[in-house]
């Protein structure tokens, strides 16, 4: 069965009913209306890649990171950045504030 018609008749199926991953074909129990795709992968991996399959401009795409994806990760990236130097902070007794680059300077 194809992975389009899968995924309709898993949407169509009610709470309760036995369906088919489209995705990676393991079979799952539906547990809410939603529900198309198992979580046994974790995460959404098995909802993303059908996605990603399915959509022409998704499936085109060679990097496969979208914009909120690479915005995600430069904020995930500045938040250990900043818990770094904090733990320098920490660690020297005195915040990097504390002097400028003028005062280094004239040493």
């Amino acid at each position: 069965m194809k992975i389009k018609q899968r995924h309709k008749l898993n949407k169509e199926s009610v709470v309760g009913t036995e369906c088919i991953c489209p995705s990676c074909g393991l079979s799952f129990i539906k547990e809410h209306y939603q529900q198309a795709f198992c979580k046994s992968k974790g995460g959404t991996v098995c909802k993303d890649k059908y996605w990603n399959t399915v959509t022409p401009t998704k499936r085109n795409n060679k990097t496969r990171i979208s914009p909120a994806s690479a915005a995600y990760m430069d904020m995930k990236k500045n938040i250990s950045r900043n818990n770094y130097f904090k733990e320098m902070e920490d660690s020297m007794g005195y915040e990097w504030n504390d002097w400028s680059a003028n005062d280094y300077h004239n040493k």
